[in-house]
Formats: C-alpha cells, sequence, structure tokens
C-alpha cells in the first residue's frame, strides 16, 4: 500500500506538466488575432475571403467627397492626405503631404454587363465575371501574373471582389515595380475600384485594411431635395379684369358720341 502511493507521488509532478501544456495548447490555438483572414474553400470556382471581425470605423467622415460627376460620395481613411487631382483617378489618398506610398486611389468605369447593383445573388457571377476580365488582360502565353486571384469580399454593406497584381511605374523617369491589391464594388450601375499601391515587397496589411475601409464607406449621395416652388396667387388676375372694365365704357361712350346728329 506504501509503495503504491509513493509511486502516484510520483506521477503527480508528470501529469501536472502535462495537463499546464495542454491548457497552454490549447489557448494558443484560440487565441487568434482580431480581423485575421479566412480563407474558406472555393464554391463553384470562386474563392471567398472574409473577415474574423467587422472592420474598424478607419474613414474620416468629415472628408466625404461626392465624385464621379456626384454619382458617387467618397471618405478618406483617417489621417490621410487627399492627394493633387489627377484624369487617371477619381481621388488619391497618401499618408502624408511628404509621403509618396503607400497610395489609395479610387477609379470608376462601367459595371460588367447586367451588373447594375451585387447584392447575395449576384456575388459569385461578379466575381467570376472579374476573373474573366482581368485573365483577359493580364494573362500571357497563358500564363496569369496575378499575385492573388479574384476573390469574394464583403466590404461593408458591399458585395465585392478583390484581387492582387503587380504593376510597372515610371518615377522620375525610371521604372518601378509595385505591387497593388484591389476592391472592387457596383453602386448604380457603375464599378468602383479603390486600389492600395505600395513599391514591391512593402504593401503591408495597414495599407490593405485603409483601402478595405474607404471601399466599405462608398455609397451614393443623397439626392438634394429642389424647394418647392410658391403657389401663384390669382389676385393680381382678378385685379387687372377690374382694371379692364372701365377701358371698355370708355369705347363704348366714344362710340355713342360718334352716332349722334352734329348738334346735338
Amino acid at each position: 500500500m506504501r509503495s503504491t502511493i509513493m509511486a502516484g507521488s510520483a506521477l503527480l509532478p508528470a501529469v501536472c506538466w502535462t495537463l499546464a501544456v495542454c491548457l497552454l495548447l490549447s489557448a494558443a490555438g484560440c487565441s487568434k488575432p482580431a480581423g485575421k483572414k479566412v480563407k474558406k474553400d472555393a464554391v463553384d470556382g470562386v474563392a471567398v475571403e472574409e473577415e474574423g471581425e467587422p472592420l474598424p470605423e478607419g474613414v474620416d467622415l468629415d472628408t466625404a467627397l461626392a465624385v464621379d460627376e456626384g454619382r458617387i460620395r467618397v471618405c478618406g481613411p483617417t489621417g490621410w492626405s487627399r492627394a493633387a487631382q489627377s484624369k487617371d483617378y477619381l481621388v488619391k489618398y497618401i499618408p502624408g503631404r511628404r509621403k509618396t506610398y503607400p497610395s489609395i486611389v479610387v477609379m470608376a468605369v462601367a459595371a460588367p454587363d447586367g451588373f447594375t447593383e451585387v447584392g447575395a445573388d449576384e456575388h459569385r457571377p461578379f466575381v467570376t465575371a472579374i476573373a474573366e476580365s482581368l485573365a483577359a488582360t493580364f494573362s500571357k502565353n497563358g500564363k496569369s501574373p496575378l499575385l492573388k486571384k479574384p476573390a469574394a469580399v464583403k466590404l461593408g454593406p458591399h458585395f465585392g471582389a478583390t484581387w492582387s497584381a503587380p504593376a510597372t511605374i515610371k518615377v522620375d523617369g525610371i521604372k518601378e515595380s509595385i505591387d497593388r491589391s484591389s476592391y472592387a464594388v457596383v453602386v448604380g450601375g457603375r464599378m468602383y475600384t479603390v486600389e492600395i499601391r505600395a513599391p514591391k515587397g512593402k504593401l503591408d496589411d495597414a495599407g490593405r485594411q485603409a483601402a478595405k475601409a474607404v471601399a466599405s464607406a462608398l455609397d451614393a449621395p443623397e439626392p438634394v431635395a429642389e424647394p418647392a416652388q410658391p403657389a401663384e396667387a390669382a389676385e393680381p388676375a382678378a385685379a387687372a379684369a377690374t382694371e379692364e372694365a372701365p377701358a371698355e365704357s370708355a369705347t363704348e361712350s366714344a362710340k355713342e358720341s360718334a352716332a349722334l346728329p352734329a348738334g346735338s
């Protein structure tokens, strides 16, 4: 009996250590960073990208600006500055006046055929249409240079698409390779693409989150009601009729005078 108790006492520290390790591993497995991307299995050939938690408030509502001939309202990322205007985009944002990258640009084109709006039912067909368009644009010799193929993503109230692609731009006459992540939504028959750009290998999650926040906040401005026109009063017309009556009486008197014989 005593030997059994001693054996159990000897095993107790080992059991406690094993339980402690299991608890630590369990806690590590349950803790995930907020907003971490979760890739779901593709359905009908369309990948789906979701956020673990809703996006935080990342735009400054005081910077709201109506663009695209008043069709859409855009808000800049909190703390960012609006860059100079250009015909290449609707609006551009940069982190600061002296910092060129990363940059966020908002562009607009007509939505793919048949997509005046994109809801839950049109989500996957919309992403498929984007994928086909990108394949026709970027594919070379049957290979696609896309860094990430188009995937379905929910951006605030919008059912959108996201993808990543490389590009080459000229800076002071020198070609420079950049990375781009794009987020596209459809509002009122127009496709708006919010694109975050950075030098190759420098595009981080903070930049992507800022671009997502801009895309999530896109909305159509509320129409401004025209002021009601005051109804015309009927009194002036009645007064005019009253003023014309004496003139008619004077005319009749003149006719009667002309009809009287001379000397009457």
